[in-house]
């Protein structure tokens, strides 16, 4: 049997990280196909981040009640569909942090930390645009379909970039 070299070697540890991502990236998908085609998987999602933002919007005196998965008050209703769960982001942020070569502790401290903030960040996000369907109507959608879905995309990736300089690579010295 042929020895490998240093060369071969050396492209196996650079390709290896991309195909963890890629079957990591499509069990995330598998997952969530079957969470978002699974009615009481998905309604559980929605249900618990309408409660978490009604909770937020309530500390700040807004009087929200949740009926099902929309958040309502007297004075403007917001519904949390599954794209608005924060599950979509997650699904690419954790195989990320799988793929990457670091330790187990490393990885254990990212997806838990990584998953936490986006979803804090989502929380903000859809107080922030209660908010705005209540003081600012007219610029609604362009905050929810512009403004944060790019703040959201730019977050999670410079979330990965903090957690693989920081973390990560901290925990290989």
């Amino acid at each position: 049997m042929k020895k490998p070299t240093s060369q071969n070697m050396r492209k196996r540890r650079i390709i290896r990280p991309y195909l963890i991502f890629v079957v990591c990236l499509a069990g995330a998908s598998a997952l969530l196909a079957w969470v978002t085609r699974n009615e009481c998987a998905v309604s559980f999602v929605q249900t618990g981040v309408a409660r978490c933002t009604s909770f937020v919007l309530n500390f700040l005196n807004m009087q929200t009640v949740v009926v099902g998965h929309t958040i309502e008050s007297s004075r403007f209703h917001i519904e949390v569909i599954t794209a608005c769960t924060g599950l979509y982001v997650a699904s690419v942020f954790l195989p990320a942090v799988i793929a990457y070569p670091s330790r187990l502790i490393a990885k254990l401290i990212g997806a838990t930390c990584g998953i936490a903030a986006i979803f804090a960040l989502n929380i903000i996000r859809l107080v922030s645009l209660f908010y705005i369907g209540i003081y600012l109507p007219s610029f609604l959608e362009k905050a929810h379909l512009l403004v944060w879905q790019s703040l959201f995309i730019i977050f999670a990736l410079f979330l990965w970039l903090f957690w693989a300089e920081k973390v990560a690579h901290a925990s290989c010295k």
